[in-house]
């Protein structure tokens, strides 16, 4: 035997579970949405409890005032649960706008009316205690704004319930199980109150609302509780998708699949001086006077209009929503007439030096050579020796810069296996026949890297050369090692000299990653290297005590296979034959 009728229990049961759930929510407030969750709950639970103790009170005076509670909670409840939504999804500014005072307009009017309905009856009429289940229910005809005033809580409702669900379907599985249990805890009320409302059932009189709110507060704690709701709040992705594109420097438009304009940043706007409101639903070819083509892709167009000459580079994405269905593009349009007038001048210069610069200089060493062979006086021949040695120093930087042109041009080149040995052997055999050096190589002959070869070869052929540069002997050995698997993932390499060291002024470069410092190409070997073993996602480290040791470490290894670094076999390191006739397997890293 309860010891109070089941309706009064389930009701307050409600309010209670209300209550709870709003005391531990009450650390979230001050966060965004999170205040006007806190009405709801209040509200919420003054529905609750109202109507629970109002079915215990048979005086009809009492009866109504419990009445009028409930009916002021259930006007608001709606409203404050929008709000909620709004501010929730990251539409915090919607809450602060005129239209959202207008929606309030129909609470407050309903709060007027209720409290003061015996004066015009226009909420309801023929208030009557109607008992049912040992309790105090009441019979009375709804009025007009009785309807008005329920339909539209129940509007707001739904709409804030459907900002929840479009972010269920728009932010993926970090707010999608939460905001899931927030929509469907919306379906017991609401449907309770439908029935209510509309007079279903066998017993009219009785709202089981407020016991529907049982299954509400339990998915809200999940949400809340278990969820971290309020921690990842979908207003700072939303927020911060907004923010990108209005503050993106570049024009930026939105178009459906009908080529009309749905959105632009305030970019686009400058660009074809445009307010965004007043283009919104234009088509985009009657806006942008160009040429766009929106499922070209990247491509550069012409614009010379407003007797300007521009050329602009402009790339389009598709927009698929959640079900891979196209619903709109995107084009982004990006003013390069100095960035391609830059190129051009570049390439011409490049041009003019590479040839004629380069051709000058050899025939110019030419007869630098001529003249110290006829030149009689002692003296006279050693600056003519002097301007020679300048002379090949120019060629040989110029012969440096066009390398890392190549570089430029190789940075997007493919991944490809690289027989490491091989690449060693001909750096090794070009080196030693353009100097007096020597280069010994300490790698595994069947060692095998995926990696982008063409920097691979640049990297490894500067630091060679640097190393015999610096030497400070006229026969300078450089040895070049490969010291093992460092993390399971880094093919570790070695690069040593005998010299006197690199000069502080050359590893500054390094270090502040600009060529501010190079003086006559001093140190551009070295800025090359860096270059290409930051192209490649790898890193150098220098120790400079005794000679020089460069330390390069390559993110090509995929799976721990052979020696870990410092472990490599003595008995492989030698210098690279003339005439390889060996084979073996390969070690495989990649």
């Amino acid at each position: 035997m309860l010891p109070y009728p089941w309706p009064v229990i389930g009701s307050v049961l409600s309010g209670i579970g209300t209550v709870v759930l709003l005391g531990y929510l009450w650390r979230y407030r001050g966060k965004p949405s999170a205040d006007w969750f806190l009405l709801t709950l209040f509200a919420q639970a003054t529905w609750c409890f109202s109507y629970g103790l109002s079915l215990l009170v048979f005086d009809p005076a009492v009866r109504w005032a419990f009445e009028v509670v409930t009916w002021i909670a259930m006007a608001w409840i709606g409203l404050t649960f929008l709000a909620f939504s709004l501010e929730y999804t990251g539409r915090r500014n919607a809450v602060h706008t005129v239209w959202f005072g207008v929606l309030t307009a129909v609470p407050a009017v309903t709060t007027l009316l209720v409290v003061t309905n015996p004066a015009h009856e226009l909420v309801w009429s023929g208030f009557a205690i109607d008992p049912v289940f040992e309790v105090a229910t009441t019979s009375y005809e709804f009025e007009t704004w009785a309807y008005v005033a329920i339909v539209v809580g129940m509007l707001y409702a739904v709409w804030g319930t459907f900002l929840l669900f479009d972010t269920v379907v728009s932010y993926g599985p970090l707010y999608r199980s939460e905001a899931l249990a927030v929509v469907l805890s919306t379906l017991p009320p609401g449907v309770a109150l439908l029935v209510w409302l509309f007079e279903l059932g066998p017993v009219t009189q009785l709202s089981l609302v407020p016991i529907a709110f049982l299954p509400h507060v339990l998915l809200d704690a999940y949400a809340f509780v278990g969820g971290n709701m309020f921690t990842y709040s979908p207003a700072t992705r939303r927020t911060a998708e907004k923010s990108a594109i209005e503050e993106l420097e570049i024009p930026f438009v939105v178009v459906d699949t009908n080529c009309r304009i749905v959105d632009l940043n305030l970019a686009a706007e400058r660009e074809f001086d445009v307010a965004a409101p007043s283009v919104l639903g234009d088509r985009l070819e009657s806006t942008i006077d160009l040429d766009v083509e929106l499922t070209g892709g990247d491509r550069i167009v012409t614009d010379d209009g407003a007797g300007e000459f521009r050329e602009l580079a402009v790339s389009t994405s598709k927009l698929r929503d959640s079900s891979d269905t196209l619903v709109g593009y995107t084009v982004l349009l990006q003013d390069i007439t100095d960035q391609r007038q830059r190129e051009q001048r570049l390439e011409i210069l490049n041009r003019i030096l590479r040839h004629n610069f380069r051709n000058d200089l050899n025939v110019v060493e030419g007869y630098v050579d001529i003249a110290a062979e006829r030149a009689d006086e002692e003296e006279l021949r050693e600056v003519l020796a002097r301007a020679r040695a300048d002379i090949t120093s120019v060629i040989a930087m110029a012969e440096k810069a066009w390398s890392f042109e190549r570089a430029l041009e190789e940075v997007d080149e493919s991944d490809t296996t690289v027989a490491v040995f091989d690449v060693f052997a001909e750096i090794a055999a070009d080196v030693e026949a353009s100097t007096d050096g020597r280069v010994e190589v300490a790698v595994p002959e069947d060692l095998l890297l995926w990696t982008r070869r063409g920097l691979f070869v640049q990297l490894f052929e500067n630091l060679v050369e640097n190393g015999i540069e610096h030497a400070d002997c006229e026969s300078a050995t450089v040895s070049v090692e490969f010291e093992g698997i460092e993390d399971d993932r880094l093919a570790v390499f070695s690069v040593e000299d005998d010299g006197p060291g690199i000069p502080g002024h050359e590893l500054a470069v390094i270090e502040r990653g600009e060529e501010t410092a190079l003086e006559h190409g001093s140190g551009l070997g070295l800025w090359l290297a860096t270059w290409c073993v930051r192209s490649l996602g790898g890193t150098m480290a220098f120790d400079t005590d005794d000679g020089t040791t460069v330390t390069v470490r390559l993110p090509t290894v995929a799976e721990p296979i052979g020696p870990t670094a410092g472990e490599a076999d003595d008995d492989r390191r030698r210098s690279p034959p003339r005439n390889r006739s060996e084979t073996g397997g390969a070690s495989y890293f990649g």
